[in-house]
């Protein structure tokens, strides 16, 4: 009996080295059978245009014009979006996009090691290389990389994305944050985060002042000039924000077992104070002794945050203005540029507004949809991506009429979308939705 049980658990554990060598693609003795046992139905009901089944799963997923790029771990890979087809692979710790639609590129590189590579997303062919760079930036209009002589002895450099043709260049005393990646973390604000609805990836335009903390200052870069303006230094009760062409002063001090928080924002060549806002928190405080290291949430120039009475807000950081204040008990879904959708406080409906920018008026409501509790949204272009709940599926409606351009029942993972069309993602299987 002994005998027999040590044999069984021999079996047992050779069973399970095999399916572990297997699942990580270590060792396949039987790869027919195991792409049986591993191959995915359809994505979605109605089905995608196209699904295919990729290499691993994916970090971060881009929608491009006409192709699909997509961040491994190790590599990155282009995909053809009108038929999912691989067009090129290579190795890269990291990848992001830069540039305009008619001139995109692939940047990509390897972790702890300098420079980058600027790759042809049509061809894989590889338009130039970079080896002194330590960390980039990537934007629709530009390519902002950075490379020292020294560690105090920097200089940050605006190129075009294709090219490498030189925009500026200005110095900087340092960098402040982990280098050889892409995008590190500036003074600016998050995007909201969505269920199921990976963050946008694709490069939006660079802001008009970019703020970078170096050794607990601020320096701010005019992006449109190619100059740095006056360091700021930050009290200890202060974060700093730049946003919306403003530096903005967030200060929270204990009071009355709470936080009281001012937010100013400020010229940035100045340092003149151009608006105040008292007692509106951003979303920056963490813990009860009001330290601030949470980056508030936003959009372009927008930034969330809570009124002293506990309701969300929507404030323009350019001008001081507030240009959507919640009912009670509502929340701000989604926000993009000049559209927002806000959940009911019931959590049952969500309502489509148009935001005045311009002039800092009353908010127009545009449409109402019926919710479950559980759905999210996101704001892409001229669409919202609703992904509900009870059953799951994803709703594309119009971000005007609130229309309905394609709905499926899914439970994967929105990993990208436009005005055009969304890919689905569910562990390794990747499906394209067109709207038309």
């Amino acid at each position: 009996m002994a005998k027999g049980r040590a044999g069984t658990g021999w079996l047992v554990a050779v069973a399970v080295a095999m399916t572990v060598l297997v699942s990580t693609n270590v060792w396949n003795p039987f790869p027919d059978l195991w792409n049986w046992i591993s191959t995915s139905g359809p994505i979605a009901d109605p089905p995608a245009r196209w699904q295919e089944r990729l290499g691993g799963s994916p970090q971060h997923v881009a929608l491009l014009e006409q192709h699909v790029v997509i961040e491994h771990r190790d590599m990155v890979e282009v995909r053809s979006r009108l038929s999912g087809r691989q067009i090129w692979q290579t190795p890269a710790d990291w990848a992001a996009v830069a540039g305009p639609p008619a001139r995109t590129v692939v940047v990509a590189g390897k972790l702890l090691v300098k420079g980058y590579q600027v790759i042809d997303p049509a061809t894989g062919a590889v338009l130039r290389r970079d080896e002194r760079a330590a960390a980039v930036w990537t934007f629709a209009d530009y390519l902002l990389d950075v490379a020292c002589r020294t560690p105090k002895d920097c200089q940050l450099t605006a190129r075009e994305p294709a090219s490498g043709d030189e925009r500026w260049h200005v110095g900087l005393p340092g960098m402040g944050f982990v280098l050889f990646a892409d995008n590190p973390e500036l003074t600016g604000s998050a995007p909201p985060t969505a269920d199921r609805i990976a963050e946008r990836v694709e490069p939006q335009p660079m802001p008009q002042l970019l703020g970078f903390p170096i050794d607990g200052r601020v320096y701010v870069v005019d992006t449109a000039q190619g100059t740095v303006l006056p360091e700021v230094s930050p009290s200890r009760r202060e974060r700093i924000i730049v946003l919306g062409g403003r530096v903005i002063h967030s200060e929270a001090v204990p009071r009355d077992g709470g936080c009281g928080v001012t937010v100013t924002g400020r010229d940035a060549v100045t340092g003149d104070e151009v608006w105040r806002w008292r007692d509106n928190q951003l979303g920056t405080i963490t813990g009860g002794g009001c330290d601030q290291r949470h980056q508030p949430t936003g959009s372009g120039d927008l930034v969330l945050a809570t009124t002293p009475d506990g309701r969300q807000a929507l404030l323009d950081t350019g001008f001081g203005r507030q240009v959507l204040l919640c009912a009670p008990g509502e929340r701000v879904a989604a926000v993009d540029g000049n559209r927002a959708v806000v959940r009911s406080a019931d959590g049952a409906k969500f309502t489509g507004y148009s935001l005045d920018l311009e002039s800092g008026g009353k908010p127009k409501a545009l449409w109402n949809r019926k919710v479950n509790a559980e759905a999210s949204a996101a704001i892409r272009g001229k669409v919202v991506i609703v992904v509900d709940r009870g059953p799951d599926r994803v709703i594309v409606l119009d971000t005007t009429t609130g229309k309905v351009r394609r709905q499926v029942d899914t439970d994967a993972e929105v990993v990208a979308a436009d005005a055009n069309g969304l890919l689905l993602g569910q562990r390794r299987d990747l499906g394209y939705l067109a709207f038309d």
